[in-house]
């Protein structure tokens, strides 16, 4: 019997090095013998960050995580010990910026750091393991992409693009977005582009670097399709990318945008419903307010924990909505007066929160009327972020549901219930990300300064007719016209398992040697990540971490769970596995 396992690692994002960090601790804490030759598959410029943490993007992509819950939630790595390996330790984000972690707390505006900054802390976390192990003959670094994994009997056969073959016993696949079909839509849009060479279209969102390009003049009409946080990020590149600024007044909540002489003077958004973003409370003395007390997260726990105990009754997202009507009711009462009036006894209030939950487009006196004008839409919600304006019961929903998606993400990652009730739970949870995900108040504060200044169209906003000409792409609304000769596309497709077209997942659908929970989600796996096979085997040597494992775990897009317990489970698995090998 061998003394050395080889533990292939494809992908290293946060998730792979997270998994790679996981692997050695609980390497450390079982003392196995067997030696592990771990080969790690990036082709990446920097492992760790991946593309889209890249620390070389443009600084205009700003994290969607403020440091105040960075410097609370991304903790640092342990020593670790074993033979005659010493990986030295490595600070949590907190301690890594050197800010005083008060001072963090405490800022009248939560700061939300670049992309490229989030990822140079992980890119240095990384090489700082991968030095120790180099030195211990422990890791290959492998930059081709995998193409290719087959299962066999004993392990995986892995082919890179480069047409090398690599065995290993066992596979995790840590690949975060990848590559998707084309939509109807886009199709139609790229041929349209193929025949009027003028024309230009962005069908990627990142990197939004790319947009810095000829095709971008002071005269281009840029139609962005899509109104969420890759939007944002796109409007942000074609000011600030562009050398406009902005200038804050009036207290603080307003800002002004000057453009540059070679920023593009008309851009347009839309959006199948039109409905722009919700900002992030603006520091930690607002987001407070909506924080649940301890008996309150117990009783959403307790309720949870209820369902769970008859999984097999359980057919929808019944059972979570219930818990979240209860959570956001008791936050509601006690926001008091710094929230919209109601006089309804609490059952009522309850009613109304499951109702706005399942029919978000509920109009209702406690609710903003998503009728209005977009921009007015933002300046509202802008001001509910600031605390300067009634708290509607939409937003004060869409903030519990931050804070109830901690929850589900850490202690709650695996739902062992029927697939039908996982695709409901997360339609709902998609459906909260305008609000639970939303972007910084500086960024709305930058898409309201933009569109007052003449700048940003919200004409169209809302699923417009648009006709192909050889001029462009001709964007109807309620009487209205314009042209935009830039298409960039800021949409960012879900992680549908049968919309993929990367290779080495296509293969594993042909090969029968995946189950997609459904078409319209990721993967079965079991609680250690291994992959459950469409003809129902569960005892394959590959796994699979992060968003296409969407279905069988919730929370693949949290960029702090990626070093939650997904990664130390399927660790705690492999070095299982391998110590019954040992005995």
């Amino acid at each position: 019997m061998s003394n050395i396992k080889t533990i292939a690692i494809i992908g290293i994002g946060p998730r792979g090095l997270a998994a790679l960090e996981a692997l050695y601790i609980a390497k450390q804490e079982k003392a196995l013998k067997t030696k592990l030759n771990v080969l790690l598959f990036e082709e990446a410029a920097y492992p760790g960050a991946g593309k889209i943490w890249s620390p070389q993007q443009v600084v205009t992509n700003l994290s969607n995580i403020s440091e105040r819950h960075l410097s609370a939630g991304l903790h640092g790595r342990p020593e670790i010990r074993f033979d005659n390996l010493y990986i030295a330790s490595f600070p949590g984000y907190q301690e890594w910026i050197t800010t005083d972690a008060d001072e963090i707390k405490t800022a009248a505006v939560d700061y939300f750091p670049p992309r490229a900054k989030l990822g140079a802390y992980l890119n240095a976390r990384f090489e700082s393991i991968k030095n120790a192990l180099l030195g211990a003959d422990c890791i290959t670094l492998i930059t081709n992409n995998v193409t290719h994994v087959e299962t066999t009997a004993t392990g995986c056969l892995i082919t890179d693009a480069a047409q090398k073959t690599h065995y290993a016993d066992e596979v995790v696949l840590t690949i975060g977005h990848q590559a998707t079909q084309l939509s109807d839509q886009l199709k139609a849009w790229e041929k349209h582009t193929k025949e009027f060479s003028h024309l230009k279209l962005y069908k990627d969102p990142y990197p939004v670097g790319a947009l810095e390009t000829e095709t971008i003049t002071p005269d281009a009409v840029v139609a962005l399709r899509g109104f969420g946080l890759s939007m944002v990020d796109q409007v942000r590149a074609l000011t600030l990318g562009f050398e406009g600024s902005f200038t804050n007044s009036e207290n603080g909540l307003k800002f002004k945008y000057h453009p540059s002489a070679t920023a593009p003077k008309k851009l347009i958004v839309f959006s199948l419903d039109g409905l722009p973003p919700a900002p992030k409370p603006v520091n930690s003395a607002i987001d407070n307010w909506f924080e649940p007390t301890v008996d309150e997260i117990t009783h959403f726990r307790d309720e949870l924990d209820s369902a769970l105990k008859n999984p097999e009754l359980i057919k929808d997202a019944t059972f979570l909505i219930k818990a979240l009507v209860t959570l956001t009711a008791s936050v509601f009462k006690r926001l008091a007066h710094k929230a919209r009036y109601y006089s309804s006894d609490e059952t009522y209030l309850e009613s109304l929160v499951e109702t706005i939950i399942r029919k978000p487009e509920t109009r209702h006196s406690l609710v903003l009327d998503q009728n209005l004008p977009a921009l007015d839409q933002m300046q509202m919600l802008l001001e509910m972020a600031f605390g300067k304006q009634k708290i509607s019961l939409d937003y004060c929903l869409g903030q519990v549901w931050r804070y109830a998606l901690g929850i589900l993400y850490h202690d709650y990652t695996h739902l062992d219930i029927s697939d039908v009730a996982m695709i409901d739970i997360v339609s709902y949870i998609e459906a909260s990300k305008r609000y639970s995900y939303g972007p910084p108040v500086e960024s709305l504060q930058q898409l309201i300064a933009v569109a007052e200044a003449g700048i940003l169209n919200l004409d169209f906003v809302k699923n417009p007719e648009i006709k192909l000409t050889p001029q462009g792409w001709q964007i109807f609304k309620n009487g209205k016209a314009s042209t935009a000769n830039v298409m960039v596309n800021s949409v960012i497709d879900p992680p549908q398992l049968i919309a993929v077209n990367s290779p080495v997942i296509q293969h594993l659908l042909d090969d029968r040697k995946v189950d997609a929970v459904s078409y319209k989600l990721g993967l079965h796996t079991l609680q250690d990540g291994r992959i459950i096979s469409s003809a129902g085997n569960s005892n394959q040597h590959i796994a699979l971490l992060g968003r296409l494992a969407k279905g069988s775990v919730i929370g693949v897009d949290d960029l702090i769970e990626c070093f939650g317990e997904p990664a130390k489970k399927w660790a705690e698995g492999v070095l299982n596995r391998t110590a019954k090998k040992e005995i």
